[in-house]
């Protein structure tokens, strides 16, 4: 057993470094064709610069530099260090003003003067002490997320910077916007994944859920534009900044309630583990089944979010069961069956005024609902509950048969599947199952 706990933990770090391994080429990847766009992006702008009047040119990159590093020194955290900014919308007003390598320029120029904070000192920071690591790879990202949309508008001819006219800017705007927060955060939150901090599908679940705030915040950058390329344009630009102000504040409303319902859903499972040892680490493995169920049934992305969470505070109730019950080695009287039985009612009762979807709550309070409809708490048959919460009656069984518990150790895996697939259409959803055995093949 020692010598097999051994080849186990070599292979665990094997794997790990593979996993650093191909994280950092990743960066140093993304790195190098960031300067060297900068680099070509530079070159191209100061040849246009110097070209002639370049005097009156000068207030006006002063400006869009001063505007750029604001904006960058006002960062969103949201996962693990990453962060977001309304520099995108200043931008976006550079684009469609001067074009791709003037944004460059002012982006680069713009790191001279960005401060940024810091979440665990609560202090501001010039850009540049992070690391240049990180400083190349993260200019690396706006580089690329700049020129992709700009080199595929130019290729297929649908519009040229300076058009400000409407509608034509219109289309222009929405492409390039859409395009560059795209790139941009899959370029940023590729990194987490390939280091195994993230699911893919939690990535596009997050950026979904910022795409209607940006959205919305586009025609700042719009009108942005039409006050760089006014004269005398300092104030009409100071005056922008309220807005730009206004959408950073939208992002950060939606990322906060993002964290802080995060937050509490931690908070609920540690209080629940702490109750009852039993549990410990059970909620996180049920969520984990449920994410490779859903992944093999084709599951839409925006629903793995909501299937997760519910995963997550499915046995929440047990906290209003009495210790003697949830740990009582021996059979339970009736009554303790009973008061089991209301595990998933008390669950749906704290978690009422959380502001979670009736989807979420669905499966806190059905997760132990038969496809016979002889469950309980309401006897429900199988197709008038969500397949969220279909595949978690499945994935909640697997691991309690997998899992030790007062009153039995823990099944092998094989007879744990047997048991699935002897209870598929009485107990459980048979194509659930079905994917569930597909995904534990997958992984074995």
């Amino acid at each position: 057993p020692r010598s097999l706990q051994a080849c186990f933990a070599a292979a665990q770090k094997s794997e790990g470094t593979k996993v650093k391994i191909r994280a950092k080429a990743y960066v140093g990847i993304i790195s190098a064709l960031g300067v060297i766009g900068t680099l070509w992006c530079v070159a191209a702008y100061l040849r246009l610069f110097f070209a002639g009047g370049w005097e009156e040119r000068l207030p006006t990159l002063l400006v869009m530099v001063v505007v750029c590093a604001v904006c960058r020194s006002l960062p969103l955290y949201f996962r693990r260090g990453q962060t977001l900014d309304v520099s995108v919308i200043s931008v976006l007003a550079i684009y469609l003003t001067q074009g791709a390598s003037a944004a460059v320029m002012v982006y680069t120029l713009s790191s001279l003067f960005t401060f940024e904070f810091n979440p665990h000192t609560k202090k501001y920071v010039h850009s540049f002490s992070i690391g240049m690591e990180i400083v190349l790879f993260n200019n690396a990202t706006i580089v690329l997320s700049i020129l992709a949309p700009a080199a595929l508008l130019t290729a297929a001819d649908w519009w040229q910077p300076g058009t400000l006219s409407l509608p034509n800017a219109l289309g222009a705007t929405a492409l390039f916007s859409l395009l560059t927060f795209a790139v941009n955060g899959l370029l940023q939150l590729a990194r987490p994944w390939l280091d195994g901090q993230v699911h893919a599908r939690e990535v596009g679940g997050m950026l979904l859920g910022l795409l209607p705030n940006v959205i919305a915040a586009m025609p700042v950058g719009y009108i942005l534009a039409i006050g760089y390329s006014t004269p005398n344009n300092l104030w009409f630009v100071v005056l922008m900044m309220l807005p730009l102000l206004l959408a950073r504040y939208a992002w950060k409303l939606y990322l906060d309630s993002q964290n802080a319902q995060s937050r509490l859903i931690t908070a609920f499972i540690h209080s629940l583990e702490a109750k009852d040892r039993y549990t410990q680490g059970h909620s996180a493995r049920v969520a984990d089944y449920c994410v490779e169920i859903a992944q093999q049934m084709q599951f839409p992305p925006g629903k793995l979010r909501l299937l997760r969470q519910g995963a997550l505070l499915h046995d929440i109730g047990k906290i209003g069961v009495a210790d003697t019950i949830l740990n009582k080695p021996g059979k339970l009287t009736n009554e303790e069956f009973e008061a089991i039985h209301q595990h998933p009612l008390i669950g749906v009762t704290i978690l009422s005024d959380v502001g979670l979807s009736p989807e979420v709550l669905e499966m806190v309070r059905s997760h132990h609902e038969r496809y016979d409809g002889k469950g309980y708490p309401d006897g429900v048959r199988s197709s008038e509950l969500s397949l969220m919460t279909r595949i978690l009656c499945v994935a909640d069984a697997y691991d309690a048969m997998t899992s030790d518990r007062p009153y039995r150790q823990l099944l092998p895996h094989e007879e744990a599947i047997r048991r699935l697939q002897e209870g598929a259409g009485t107990q459980f959803d048979p194509a659930v199952v079905e994917a569930m055995v597909k995904a534990e093949h997958a992984k074995n």
